[in-house]
């Protein structure tokens, strides 16, 4: 009996790629933060150079959670790849985590590999994310401590004062204020932030920030200005006023890049609900 005929559509359509799911921590202060830069150490580039040896795929490319900015570090990024099939056959994920681990320098740790659905885009599929904001309030910290936090001994900041101005911040509003000038031209500046917390302990204060997306250095916009309003040099209600100017010089200057972790990843709408952040960030497991 003759072999039936091949369908030509079938024929003509390409075969699935495989797509590859890596989870990454790293500390950003080496680096020009995620994106690769011409000429500058980025996370982006060292990984997608190290992922193009392993692959022998020249054209592969990575798609993350957060572009997260320079000297900002991550608990939680993810990023994806796909490489055609015929460059995976051999490899697993426990090998890949195991090489890049060997071949990576030790401030990017892969902490997961694993396989995805073929429509799987690391960037796209985040329902969410959450950021930790480190804040010295005191001159007593190690010279470890203050590579990962602003350190501010001047006065103690007025907490209640910044709890008060971060919950305005919370909900559906037009961030333009917090967004950097000239490095993301975006249509829309509206944002969703579920929680703007600040949680204390002793003299350490840490700003934990839940939201759908934000705006290029939105985070450590509004970092500045709650110490700003915590030093008595802004009231909270002066919050509502900057959200309504839509314009980056009305509110304070941002913070610092090494205070900033990239915290959290969510993948669903809730499950930021049942997030705890791990307090210091920095801190070992």
């Amino acid at each position: 009996m003759p072999e039936p005929a091949a369908n030509p559509e079938q024929a003509d359509r390409p075969e699935p790629r495989p797509v590859w799911h890596l989870t990454l921590s790293y500390d950003g202060r080496a680096y020009y933060g995620w994106q690769i830069q011409p000429d500058r150490p980025t996370v982006q580039g060292l990984l997608e150079t190290r992922l193009q040896l392993i692959f022998n795929s020249p054209e592969l490319h990575l798609a993350a959670t957060s572009r997260t900015d320079a000297g900002v570090h991550a608990l939680d990024q993810h990023t994806t790849f796909v490489v055609p099939a015929a460059a995976s056959a051999e490899l697993t994920p426990p090998h890949v985590k195991r090489i890049m681990n060997r071949w990576l320098p030790l401030d990017i740790r892969v902490l997961a590999c694993e396989l995805r659905e073929p429509d799987f885009n690391a960037r796209y599929r985040a329902a969410g994310k959450a950021y930790t904001y480190a804040i010295a309030n005191t001159a007593d910290v190690t010279p470890f401590e203050s590579q990962y936090a602003w350190v501010y001994p001047n006065r103690p900041l007025d907490v209640p004062a910044m709890r008060a101005a971060a919950a305005m911040l919370e909900g559906l509003h037009d961030f333009a204020s917090f967004a950097a000038n000239g490095k993301q031209a975006v249509e829309d500046t509206h944002r969703r932030l579920w929680k703007v917390e600040l949680i204390t302990h002793g003299s350490w204060i840490y700003l934990n920030v839940l939201g759908e997306s934000f705006l290029y250095k939105m985070v450590r916009a509004i970092a500045g200005l709650l110490l700003h309003v915590g030093r008595g040099s802004c009231a909270p209600e002066a919050v509502r006023g900057i959200l309504d100017a839509r314009n980056r010089r009305a509110a304070a200057d941002s913070a610092p890049s090494q205070g900033l972790f990239l915290a959290k990843v969510f993948w669903s709408a809730d499950e930021w609900k049942a997030y705890t952040p791990k307090l210091p960030p920095f801190s070992a497991r």
